[in-house]
């Protein structure tokens, strides 16, 4: 298990929506409804379809966190212009 910005990984996510950072209002698997299509990144700030494949820049993250010693937790930060 690794911790990246206090959410925890147990294995590199597939879609957005098996991502801890994705919030869509449902607390059960993701339901392929039209009002639970979408959903919310909290680590970029923006809406995300639940079955999108994961972006690039997230995999480059998911990478370089699950290459890392495994119980530590990490932290990224983000730069606003």
């Amino acid at each position: 298990m690794r911790i990246l910005n206090g959410k925890k990984f147990y294995e590199e996510p597939t879609s957005c929506g098996t991502c801890p950072f994705f919030f869509n209002g449902n607390t059960l698997t993701p339901l392929n409804t039209p009002a639970q299509n979408t959903g919310h990144c909290t680590m970029f700030d923006e809406k995300h379809k639940v079955w999108r494949s994961v972006p690039n820049r997230c995999q480059k993250i998911f990478r370089k966190l699950f290459s890392l010693p495994d119980g530590d937790e990490y932290v990224i930060t983000r730069r606003s212009s």
